[in-house]
């Protein structure tokens, strides 16, 4: 994360992660697609009602487990493995060992970094839209 004068608050830091995140789809292309923007938004939504674990799996499944970055499902879920293991460094960023350490995780720390996905991807999402292309 990027480090300027002084101390940054923790939704600074979400707020410089999801930036980041949304960045690296828009080297490819100027804006972030509708499809993505939409979809980013429905995500937290999927977690409340599914849980984070399974909301996890369930992006990766979508994607095949295909690491394509242009793909809705692998970058949420990139997105937020990758905002998981920084709140949490015991979280690696490998699918498999992604899976391992959250279902490793006391309840309390598996609610912290549900709370967190959740969190950061409310920047992700003000980002996105605020990025958005047309259809």
């Amino acid at each position: 994360m990027k480090q300027g004068k002084g101390v940054i608050s923790k939704e600074q830091q979400r707020s410089d992660f999801a930036l980041d995140q949304l960045n690296l789809v828009m080297k490819s292309q100027e804006k972030v697609s509708q499809e993505l923007a939409n979809f980013i938004v429905g995500t937290p939504t999927m977690i409340l009602q599914n849980g984070f674990g399974q909301t996890m799996a369930f992006l990766l499944a979508k994607c095949d487990g295909r690491p394509d970055p242009m793909n809705k499902h692998y970058f949420t879920f990139k997105a937020i493995a990758g905002w998981s293991s920084v709140i949490n460094p015991a979280i690696p960023g490998g699918h498999m060992d992604f899976f391992k350490a959250v279902a490793a995780l006391g309840q309390q720390e598996y609610l912290t970094v549900q709370e967190e996905a959740l969190k950061m991807l409310l920047w992700l999402k003000r980002y996105a839209k605020a990025f958005q292309g047309g259809a």
